[in-house]
């Protein structure tokens, strides 16, 4: 009777396990080099411990963002769940998107790879009062400033976290996606009460810029010591060129 009893709960374990579905959908499979893809990796129930692909040949411009829709239709459930990534390609030609994992009841599930061709950039007709592209890559940057690089042992240096805006952009919210590790260095953060917008210039242009955190670090050993980077995700806003019923600009983000 016991052995009976386990082969029904494995066969019902393995019933559940097909109905599994994870995978990976693009919003298109053939774009411009100046276009934005957007890959959703969807999954109809619930895991941890996801594992995005390392989008090789792309740039992340936005996300992770997740999604997580449940419903009941006629007595049944339905359950979706997504994480979704913006991104935009460094390069043309053919890009795969490798494959993501993600642990569901314990077994582990991959996506199938994508492949992606990239084209030339496409041109659009451009609308009346509608400004030039920004680059974003250059329009806002993230500067490290160290005051030595060749300290000695317990010498004290600070690095300063500078965030370089053009006039042309704003920004509506931002947060922190890492922190700054400083392994094989003592640390003392200071505190900066207030964040100020400052007029400076960087490459030669000029810019606005905000100190986001200044430390004073310690080194502790002799050597070539890394500092490991602090990441943001930001939300910013650029001119439309369109404007309102007050002819205020609107301001898209």
């Amino acid at each position: 009777m016991k052995k009976i009893a386990a082969i029904i709960a494995l066969f019902c374990i393995c019933g559940l396990n097909a109905q599994v579905q994870f995978e990976a959908k693009v919003s298109r499979q053939t774009l411009g080099s100046n276009e934005t893809l957007r890959v959703d990796f969807e999954m109809n129930a619930d895991g941890d411990n996801f594992t995005p692909p390392n989008f090789e040949g792309f740039r992340v411009v936005g996300g992770p963002s997740q999604r997580v829709s449940q419903s009941w239709i006629n007595g049944r459930s339905s359950f979706v769940k997504s994480y979704s990534y913006f991104l935009e390609p460094k390069q043309r030609g053919t890009i795969v998107i490798k494959h993501a994992s993600i642990e569901i009841n314990g077994q582990v599930y991959k996506t199938n790879p994508v492949k992606i061709n990239v084209t030339a950039p496409i041109e659009r007709p451009r609308m009346p009062g509608e400004p030039e592209p920004i680059d974003t890559d250059k329009a806002i940057q993230l500067i490290a400033e160290v005051s030595k690089t060749n300290p000695y042992i317990n010498e004290p240096i600070t690095v300063v976290y500078k965030l370089y805006l053009s006039y042309n952009i704003g920004i509506s919210n931002w947060r922190e996606l890492d922190k700054p590790k400083y392994n094989d260095f003592w640390s003392q953060n200071i505190d900066i009460k207030q964040l100020t917008a400052q007029q400076g210039s960087l490459n030669g242009q000029p810019m606005r810029y905000v100190v986001l955190r200044k430390t004073v670090l310690y080194p502790q050993k002799s050597g070539k010591l890394t500092i490991e980077p602090l990441a943001l995700d930001i939300d910013i806003q650029v001119p439309t060129g369109r404007r309102n019923f007050f002819g205020q600009q609107h301001i898209a983000e």
